[in-house]
């Protein structure tokens, strides 16, 4: 049986202070967004490997806050939160991106949050989802949130199949 996220490697590129990685899934474009959109799916698969997400808030909306505890495999936990600044269905989903734990050079250059961008592009057998997270400051910040990001479109991939397997 061939694997329903196209079970290919996760591609990623980076600038001076941006860091995108993209992942291709044999699903649909809306069941790609609605894992991102829905508290029910992203406490399912969000985080890399060694995590699971809590989420805290999620409120779905331009200028909607959303707050999640990361915890991972040997109790350490990471509150991360920002706001949506764009909700474009099922195409596009962007938000802001702080840590509470203040990770080292996962804020822009004013302290402020970073950028998270989330594309979601029809194919003609599935859907390529893109991850550009911006405005980061250190090439440690950028290794780990590439890594970061990968891991989660590889869970990302691993919900879809079991969402769509027949049961």
């Amino acid at each position: 049986m061939t694997p329903k996220s196209g079970r290919t490697p996760v591609g990623a590129t980076g600038s001076t202070k941006a860091i995108s990685v993209s992942r291709f899934y044999k699903t649909s474009i809306q069941a790609a967004f609605d894992a991102w959109t829905k508290p029910t799916s992203l406490e399912k698969w969000f985080g890399p490997p060694g995590f699971r997400a809590e989420i805290l808030t999620h409120d779905l909306r331009i200028g909607g806050d959303w707050r999640f505890l990361m915890m991972g495999s040997e109790g350490k936990g990471f509150h991360h939160f920002g706001t949506y600044v764009e909700i474009s269905p099922p195409r596009k989903l962007a938000f802001t991106w702080a840590s509470e734990e203040q990770v080292e050079g996962w804020r822009d250059e004013n302290g402020d949050p970073t950028l998270v961008t989330v594309e979601f592009e029809q194919q003609a057998d599935g859907v390529l989802v893109t991850v550009t997270h911006q405005q980061l400051q250190s090439d440690e910040a950028r290794r780990a949130l590439t890594g970061g990001w990968g891991g989660s479109l590889e869970a990302l991939a691993d919900f879809l199949e079991t969402m769509e397997s027949p049961r």
